[in-house]
């Protein structure tokens, strides 16, 4: 993670504008998690139906976006399921990840995105390490031309919405 970080932000890690199927990534993301998923007696799904869903982004920056959205899924989430939609609208590929978790004080929210910010912030630090994930996603889906929005309640979960621009 922080590697990728330094990266992005030096603007090493140049990331690159083709056709990827956002569904078949998220497919493949939930394979490589669902046993952490089922090691915690969650359910992982994925709602793709059957046809690709094309957005102009980068596959690798695709991979970390939902990489670290579903990992904070599954490490926050201790019952219930996280869920991957995706889906076509408006000329665009919009990714839904949603749990069932702990989610997040709304004002908290704001600062989500920040380097190295926590919401559990000095709290006890049960939960570490999405601060930076986030960051990274962040910042891998404005360089993509995407955009990412998260709607969350305490107790009640998180739901964050990623949009690729569709393909040209």
């Amino acid at each position: 993670g922080v590697l990728n970080l330094s990266k992005l932000e030096a603007g090493q890690m140049q990331l690159e504008s083709t056709a990827v199927d956002v569904a078949a990534q998220a497919e493949t993301i939930a394979e490589e998690l669902r046993p952490k998923a089922e090691g915690k007696g969650l359910r992982l799904r994925v709602d793709a139906g059957e046809a690709p869903v094309w957005a102009e982004a980068d596959e690798g920056g695709v991979q970390i976006v939902l990489q670290n959205l579903v990992s904070n899924a599954i490490k926050y989430t201790d019952a219930g399921e996280v869920r991957i939609r995706v889906a076509h609208e408006e000329e665009q590929a919009v990714l839904n990840i949603e749990d069932t978790g702990i989610g997040m004080d709304p004002e908290g929210v704001k600062t989500l995105f920040d380097p190295f910010r926590q919401e559990s912030e000095g709290l006890a630090r049960e939960y570490e390490g999405t601060g930076l994930g986030l960051t990274v996603t962040k910042k891998a889906v404005d360089q993509m031309g995407g955009s990412i929005d998260v709607d969350t309640e305490k107790g009640e979960g998180s739901h964050f919405t990623v949009r690729f621009p569709g393909p040209t």
